[in-house]
């Protein structure tokens, strides 16, 4: 209904056919669910299996130890819970498997605990489903905003097929993707002037992880700007907070009900304090996430105040452009690579409509993201090496000690992966800001052009009068 709201130009089987993106999907898609049942990083959705299994003994999500993350991803795993019992009858999503044990002690991330085939398979379809339906809302934004099918293609192609989207969801079996779902259709709601439905997403968005809450201050400022000549901007924007809060309750009130407020959002606070033993108020506020984070918000409210400055023809630009540089700015403290993801379609977007000298940001972030999670090496096989015929737990037990030898003085293959690879990611990071300083030095230049040059007219006039 929403999609086809949007004056979709795939509206007959045929015309699905022939459209430039059918293909690429496919391939997309096959990729996803070749790959899915056989690979996963065992830390994240081991805990997955956890939670599903702590939701069936009637604990709910945080009645036991193992959910740190705010409710929404949580609703996701019960509703799959009830539709596994009710049509799939796993009956093993996952075991320990002996063979592995070694493998803990190489890392605190590896675990003997092996999800099942058919649980990664299962669990990880949502994930493509999620996808593609952001894939299919950057085509319709950048086509949208371009007319230009070609460039749209670009765009859909840059997400779908990017390794490191592939990887982080059809791999590491992460959820970030429901999150930039629900951030990329608030956008489009802010765009279509559905602002009670924009925030409800909003607040949809920042429920599954937090990253989206910075796109409070330039969400308003485009409301601002798109009504401010006819008189409705107060109550627009009301209507978006009306949404939010009320979509903030709603989701939260279970946890509210069952005094849970504090587990539900313990993720937040104990992203922004990792990295560090937190003994004191010190060691936090020098703790480089918090740091970043908390300077996230003033680089927001700052983008926001400039959106504020622009005309309606400069909006839509510039509003894609604040939010790549709000995205790259909260992960200048070096990021997981699956945090990425919220980054990616905006770039991505601005790759497509704005500037294609970017594209070397998106591969340096896409190749070093998806080496950093493949340093997990061959222990992403050992859902293939316990429950199928392809190979065997302990032949994946002798790659994984093999990788984990010194090769390069007492530095591992994994070791020396992580460092590259992280590198690597980091420096599409400082791409993105460096070549977005470019743009605002070169835009100041021509600004200062104008100025001067009006000073100077201004200057003349002044001259001819005396």
């Amino acid at each position: 209904m929403l999609l086809n709201s949007m004056s979709s130009p795939v509206v007959s089987l045929r015309t699905l056919l022939m459209h430039p993106i059918f293909f690429i999907a496919v391939v997309g898609i096959a990729i996803r669910l070749i790959i899915s049942p056989f690979v996963a990083v065992g830390y994240d959705i081991d805990y997955w299996a956890v939670i599903i299994r702590n939701i069936e003994s009637g604990q709910g999500l945080y009645g036991l130890e193992g959910y740190y993350y705010t409710p929404v991803w949580g609703y996701s795993l019960s509703f799959q819970s009830m539709f596994h019992e009710l049509f799939l009858n796993i009956n093993v999503m996952g075991q320990k498997v002996p063979e592995f044990f070694q493998a803990e002690f190489y890392s605190e991330w590896w675990t003997a605990n092996v999800t099942s085939t058919s649980f990664n398979f299962f669990l990880k379809i949502p994930f493509v489903i999620s996808d593609i339906i952001v894939g299919y809302l950057i085509y319709w934004l950048i086509k949208d905003k371009t007319q230009d099918t070609k460039k749209a293609t670009i765009g859909f192609t840059l997400w779908f097929l990017c390794p490191l989207i592939i990887i982080a969801t059809s791999v590491s079996g992460m959820f970030d993707t429901f999150s930039i779902l629900f951030a990329l259709l608030c956008v489009v709601m802010v765009r279509k002037d559905k602002l009670f439905l924009a925030g409800i997403l909003f607040s949809f968005a920042v429920l599954t992880k937090f990253f989206p809450a910075y796109f409070i201050f330039i969400i308003l400022a485009y409301i601002l700007v798109a009504h401010r000549t006819d008189g409705k901007a107060f109550s627009s924007i009301l209507k978006a907070v009306a949404g939010a809060i009320i979509a903030f309750f709603v989701l939260m009130a279970p946890q509210i009900i069952n005094g849970e407020m504090g587990e539900s959002l313990l993720f937040i606070t104990s992203r922004a304090t990792s990295g560090s033993a937190s003994t004191s108020i010190l060691d936090v506020i020098t703790n480089g996430a918090v740091v970043v984070f908390l300077l996230g918000i003033v680089v927001a409210a700052v983008m926001g105040y400039l959106l504020t400055k622009k005309s309606k023809e400069e909006l839509d630009d510039s509003f894609f452009k604040y939010a790549l540089f709000i995205a790259a700015f909260l992960f200048l403290y070096p990021p997981l690579p699956q945090y990425l993801v919220f980054l990616l379609p905006f770039l991505v977007i601005y790759i497509s409509i704005r500037n294609g000298k970017f594209k070397w940001a998106w591969l340096l972030i896409s190749i070093g993201g998806s080496l950093f999670i493949l340093a997990a090496n061959f222990s992403i096989l050992m859902p293939a090496g316990a429950f199928t015929e392809l190979t065997s737990s302990g032949h994946i037990m002798s790659l994984i000690d093999w990788f984990q030898q010194p090769i390069i003085m007492s530095y591992s293959a994994t070791n020396l992966l992580l460092y590259v690879s992280g590198v690597i990611q980091y420096l599409g990071i400082l791409a993105i800001m460096g070549l977005l300083g470019i743009e605002w030095y070169i835009d100041f230049r021509k600004s200062d052009v104008k100025i001067w040059a009006y000073m100077q007219m201004r200057f003349s006039l002044k001259r001819s009068k005396t």
